[in-house]
């Protein structure tokens, strides 16, 4: 039991500091202006809505990277049911971006494909997980 909720948990907290880092490296090369106040809503989301394409890349990348790393982590610690620890630890990513989502307004293609794609990555973890251990522990 202990070795299950591990897993879990430090698949989820690896999922967090693999977007934490891959979204410092897109404040880096894309930073926020320092007149831009991030409390006030009205002109957060207006310069949300001025990004460059390559500023939501890193963000799509990083929620990605973040279902794909923790998902593998929680697998690898679990050991078994690669599917059931690669999803938690996806739905838990696909739920935090979600939520960004609907706190700060985004473009309609980047949350459309945000979705997809922390889907389909949870999904590929899952199967990539199930290549490495035996069918039968599925």
């Amino acid at each position: 039991m202990i070795r299950k909720v591990s897993a879990v948990v430090l698949g989820i907290v690896a999922a967090v500091a693999i977007v934490a880092a891959v979204e410092a490296i897109g404040h880096s090369v894309y930073p926020i202006p320092p007149d831009v106040d991030v409390n006030d809503p009205v002109r957060f989301e207006n310069y949300v809505a001025s990004l460059p394409f390559g500023a939501f890349l890193f963000v799509l990348a990083s929620w990605n990277f973040g279902a794909f790393g923790g998902g593998l982590l929680a697998v690898f610690i679990a050991r078994h049911k690669p599917f059931i620890y690669a999803t938690i630890v996806g739905a838990f990513v696909l739920v935090a971006s979600v939520a960004n989502l609907i706190m700060i307004p985004h473009p309609l293609w980047f949350s459309v494909t945000a979705v997809i794609s922390i889907s389909v990555m949870t999904t590929v973890t899952g199967l990539i997980a199930s290549s490495r251990f035996s069918a039968g522990n599925n």
